[in-house]
Parts: C-alpha cells; structure tokens; sequence
C-alpha cells in the first residue's frame, strides 16, 4: 500500500514537493524509503497527489509529482458527532473509528453527567487527539481532515447544531421513535449527532433538544456503551446515504 502524508499546503510547489521535519524523518528512517518510491501527499483540500520520491538530505525529502486527483475516500455526507465526554481511552477511539467511518467534524460535548468535564483537561489533550485523526485519515484514504472543534455545553453545542438539517439524539428513554424510521423519510443533507457520556443524557437534555429541533431515537432493544454508539449511528447513516456502495 501506497503511504500516505497530510502536508501543508506551501510545501506542494509543483512540479515538486518538499518535505520536512517529522514527515521527512518518517520516510526516511521509520519507512526507509528510497529515491524512486512513490508515495501520496495531500493538503487538506480533498485532493491527493502521486509524489515520486527524488532527493534525500538531511532533514528534508524533495519528490516530483506524477499525477493528482481527488481522493476518493472522502464522503459527500456532512456528519457532525456530538460525543458526550468519555473517561480514558474512550474518546480517542472514537476519533479514531469515527475518521475511519467518515465522520466531517467532532465535538467534545460536556454533559450534565460527564465524568471528565473541565476544559482545561480536555484542550491539553488536543494535541494527541489531532495526531490520531491525522494518522486515521491517512490510513483510511480520506482527503480532508475532520476538523475538531473546542469543547462546549450540551445548551452551546446546541446552538452550534440548529442550523444542520437533521438533528438526532439516540436516548434508551426515547418514546417509540426510531432512527431507522427517521433516515427512512430523512434523505439528504448534513446531519448532527448527540451522543451522550457515560451516564447517558438526562430528561431535561432530551427537552432542550428537543426543543431545537431535533429528534430523539430509539437505537433497538439493546443499550450501547457511549463509546459505541455513535458509531454505529455514523455507520447506519452512511449506510443509508450511499457511502458504503
């Protein structure tokens, strides 16, 4: 398989492309890869270029570009997660999986039951958590990178989704709604997607979705760990627009 690198943008300076820094060390000393090895780079804009590799110095890998084209991992689908924070690893692998699923954009969403719920906990971790999605987009052939955005409150975080045409919470307490009803009569536009933390939501949080427009779902008769069941929404409506055809 052909290895893949998220670069920035002024590095591509065609007919070549430069790389630096721990990209440059990557290839040469994790990978070992040598003049005439192909590799592909992309700028964050859902394109991907075949680089050729041509000169290796010190610190810096030039290569000449082949071809470009889009990539074609990246979905058409707009999806927005809402994760309820999670303890541990938790989360990680949701930024992991969710990269790999086609998930556009993540918000860490603190809830009236999570567990780790100071900012300042979270934003020290959001280096790690960008290097995670990076390297899930590359392996997963995406073209953008999912943007990750700041933590906030469920009552901002709402906000922040009134505009996105669907808006669904799966609760175990939901009535009798279910998501396969929805995405049965929901066909196309972007979607937002509240996902509780450990604890799962409270009634009053149901309400203030609600409230915004959304709709609370019924998953099935099994409850999922919070770590899962975004996941498994993600999957079930990428299913459904096309995205796995």
């Amino acid at each position: 398989m052909t290895h893949r690198f998220f670069i920035p943008p002024k590095w591509l300076t065609p007919p070549t492309v430069t790389l630096c820094g721990d990209i440059a060390r990557q290839v040469k000393t994790v990978l070992r890869l040598r003049p005439g090895d192909d590799i592909i780079v992309l700028d964050n804009s859902g394109m991907e270029w075949q680089v050729r590799l041509t000169k290796f110095d010190h610190d810096v890998v030039e290569g000449q570009i082949i071809s470009q084209q889009s990539a074609q991992g990246e979905p058409s689908l707009h999806l927005t997660l809402y994760q309820g924070t999670l303890k541990g690893q938790k989360f990680e692998w949701v930024l992991q999986k969710g990269t790999e699923l086609g998930v556009s954009c993540f918000v860490p969403t603190i809830c009236q039951r999570s567990i780790v719920n100071r900012v300042g906990a979270l934003t020290g971790k959001y280096s790690r958590w960008q290097q995670i999605i990076r390297e899930a987009a590359e392996q997963s052939r995406r073209g953008k990178l999912p943007q990750l955005e700041s933590p906030m409150s469920l009552a901002d975080a709402i906000q922040y989704a009134r505009s996105t045409p669907l808006i669904v919470m799966p609760w175990e307490e939901a009535a009798t709604l279910t998501l396969k009803e929805v995405l049965a009569r929901e066909q196309s536009g972007a979607v937002a997607i509240f996902i509780g933390p450990e604890g799962g939501f409270t009634p009053e949080e149901a309400t203030l979705v609600q409230e915004a427009g959304g709709l609370v779902v019924k998953l099935g008769p099994r409850i999922l760990r919070a770590e899962t069941a975004g996941l498994a929404v993600c999957a079930a409506i990428l299913y459904q627009r096309g995205e796995w055809d």
